[in-house]
């Protein structure tokens, strides 16, 4: 972060009470007591299961200059009081925001914002100095401390925007003020908080909230939902495999395991690309990215080699080969009703394996949920040969594909472990996905160390 006087930060708040009169610098902010610095301004935030405010003195012992607080404590430092202290964590970020002239490209969707982030930054990078979103700090606490981390140096930025209501990705592109917004497609995840996808479609639509006619926004021309917009304020673009797009992907290779090639018309020339990670799903990711290199000027060559290095994430679609030739596909990083067909759909290329789905609750569906969980189970039919439902709602999962496909329920990870962990086969190949919540990398680590132990 670029050093900020404290003054300053008083004087950007505007409903705010501060009693301390000296000027000196702020070289960071924090909202986390285990990672406070020296000379940082820490922000005590207030949340479900905690209170920041508890953590103020230990905070000021361990360096914090000053800290932002809802009601004032009884440490001898710098206070900075203000009714809302998120509120004024945004305005802050806000504030810093307008400090740079710098590009910012804003990714949200209901699914595959992360890899398309990742996609765009690792294309952006060979030509760029790029700033992005570290993991996927991307709700109204991870994006303001992503900005802080913007630096004089860095040309362009790359962040994603996550939601679970109307009006948070408002929020955050009021701090953003993004510059090209990319919508990745509008699914069921978060439909529980929204009640239809409708009501998603337009809480996706709020990243455009401060465009104007020099603005740009980028979407998945195939959605059933973005491929209405027409006629808008500012410049859209969209991309297809099915020639609907601006930037559409044509003689589309599937790989397997060794990824996707395609042809896409790039300055008025048909390229020949290659993505390395498996799932035809991440040519929209690819197509979105060239779009922006096209934007940014980028060389044919720059592109191609910025989307053969195209890393997707931990926990997302990660190939670990074990002995024997078992291989499992760890994408356990989250999951809903798109991203589970995506990832059944990689592991149904492996047609001379047997194949293993391992598959767990999905959350945030709400009334949804069944039907949901039922639809995943149907289309896990021509997927995989044997499929395991983990939890509690995956139960539909296991109801739905056991009357195809061999199909086995437990309600914990640990039974699940201890069935596979004397099931599993030489050459088997086993998909393992969930919602974050159920952790299912639990399950990854217990075939992996059985594996070793020679269980």
């Amino acid at each position: 972060m670029i050093a900020m006087h404290f003054q300053e930060i008083v004087q950007c708040l505007e409903h705010c009470t501060c009693d301390f009169k000296e000027d000196f610098l702020i070289k960071g902010i924090s909202t986390d007591s285990r990672n406070i610095k020296d000379g940082d301004l820490f922000i005590a935030l207030i949340g479900q299961k905690f209170d920041g405010h508890e953590f103020v003195q230990s905070c000021y012992e361990r360096g914090a200059a000053a800290v932002l607080v809802s009601k004032k404590v009884d440490v001898d430092c710098p206070q900075i009081i203000v009714n809302d202290t998120l509120a004024a964590l945004r305005e802050i970020a806000r504030y810093y925001r307008d400090k740079f002239k710098t590009p910012i490209i804003a990714v949200t969707g209901s699914t595959g914002k992360t890899s398309t982030k990742e996609m765009i930054a690792s294309v952006l990078k060979e030509k760029f100095n790029v700033h992005k979103t570290k993991q996927n700090f991307n709700n109204e606490i991870g994006l303001p401390l992503t900005l802080f981390e913007l630096e004089k140096e860095h040309e362009i930025s790359v962040l994603e925007m996550g939601m679970n209501n109307l009006g948070e990705i408002e929020r955050l592109a009021y701090i953003a003020r993004p510059t090209i917004g990319v919508i990745t497609n509008i699914g069921t995840a978060h439909i529980e908080n929204l009640g239809s996808r409708e009501n998603i479609m337009k809480a996706k639509m709020e990243i455009t909230s401060f465009f104007d006619n020099k603005n740009t926004l980028i979407v998945n021309g195939d959605d059933e939902y973005l491929s209405t917009l027409e006629n808008l304020p500012f410049k859209l673009i969209k991309v297809s495999t099915k020639g609907r797009g601006d930037y559409n992907a044509v003689d589309i290779v599937n790989l397997g395991e060794n990824g996707v090639e395609f042809k896409c018309n790039y300055k008025g020339k048909i390229h020949d690309f290659r993505i390395i990670v498996p799932g035809i799903h991440n040519v929209y990711n690819a197509l979105v990215a060239i779009a922006i290199a096209d934007i940014y000027n980028l060389t044919v060559d720059e592109v191609i080699n910025g989307i053969i290095n195209f890393k997707p994430g931990k926990l997302r679609m990660d190939i670990i080969n074990l002995e024997n030739g078992i291989k499992i596909i760890n994408d356990c990083y989250n999951a809903n009703l798109d991203s589970m067909k995506a990832a059944l759909d990689v592991l149904g290329d492996y047609k001379n394996n047997r194949r293993i789905a391992v598959l767990g609750d999905m959350f945030e569906l709400g009334s949804f949920s069944e039907k949901a969980h039922k639809e995943v189970g149907s289309y896990a039919k021509d997927k995989c040969d044997l499929l395991i439902a983990v939890g509690n709602d995956a139960r539909f999962i296991f109801e739905e594909s056991n009357k195809s496909i061999t199909s086995i329920y437990f309600k914990t990870k640990e039974e699940a472990c201890r069935f596979l962990n004397t099931e599993i086969k030489d050459k088997d190949v086993i998909l393992i996905k969930a919602s974050r919540g159920m952790k299912m990398e639990y399950i990854t680590n217990c075939i992996t160390e059985g594996r070793k132990r020679g269980i």
